[in-house]
């Protein structure tokens, strides 16, 4: 079996047969978090991302929600290096998107070349009208062993809005520096020897999108779990 029959098999594949295909679980599901599941068919790989497993409120109705949004912003950047390549919307509650084989940054801490990229990844990525809002938290931002970043998890991202749509642009603009506002202070946390002035002053920068965009994310798992624990009745 080739690498592109196997994939064909996997984006033709039910439910059912989906399940079957899965070799690990990256994240297990629970409480307000999907299942995020590596894919194999032959020597083909893709990942899963799906609430389709889950009860309760949270993954029958917030659930399609996130998945929407992340899909959206997936084929807003599809063909961007860097960015995993969307594959299919399987429903309302999954999505398959490419498997790229690489690590939490921190974990591989790379060098001068993988942040340069990253530099570049976020210039192409807000230049097709998304901001991902969400970096400053580590697993968001993987890096493989030739030192290419990827971008991962846009349940959070702001999407630029028309042309005429100024006061929103202007927020869209906000959660831009954010977005390199976490990359500075990546950059200070992890490779020191690379980080100019600049960057650290951007780096301890807390500005008001940052804080919305993570106060509102801590907000609704706090919210989230406190319903899941205590469960019907």
């Amino acid at each position: 079996m080739t690498e592109a029959e196997g994939l064909a098999r996997i984006l033709a594949a039910d439910r059912r047969e989906l399940s079957g295909l899965g070799v690990h679980h990256f994240r297990k599901p629970g409480g307000t978090e999907p299942a995020v599941v590596l894919l194999a068919c032959g020597p083909a790989r893709a990942v899963l991302k799906d609430y389709g497993g889950q009860r309760g409120w949270f993954a029958r109705v917030l659930g399609p929600l996130l998945i929407r949004r992340e899909a959206q912003a997936l084929r807003q950047l599809q063909g961007i290096r860097g960015i995993p390549a969307l594959l299919r919307r399987i429903d309302r509650y999954g999505v398959i998107m490419e498997y790229v084989p690489a690590q939490p940054w921190k974990r591989v801490q790379p060098g001068a070349p993988a942040f340069e990229r990253l530099d570049s990844l976020l210039r192409s990525m807000h230049a097709r009208g998304v901001a991902h809002c969400d970096l400053r938290s580590p697993s968001n931002i993987l890096v493989d062993d030739r030192e290419q970043p990827y971008i991962v998890d846009f349940v959070a991202r702001v999407r630029r809005g028309g042309r005429w749509n100024v006061v929103w642009n202007w927020i869209f603009a906000r959660f831009c520096v954010a977005d390199r506002n976490a990359m500075a202070k990546l950059k200070v946390r992890f490779a020191p020897e690379l980080a100019t002035a600049a960057d650290r002053l951007h780096a301890r920068h807390r500005g008001w999108p940052t804080r919305f965009a993570r106060g509102v994310g801590s907000r609704i798992r706090d919210f989230t779990r406190l319903f899941v624990s205590r469960g019907p009745g």
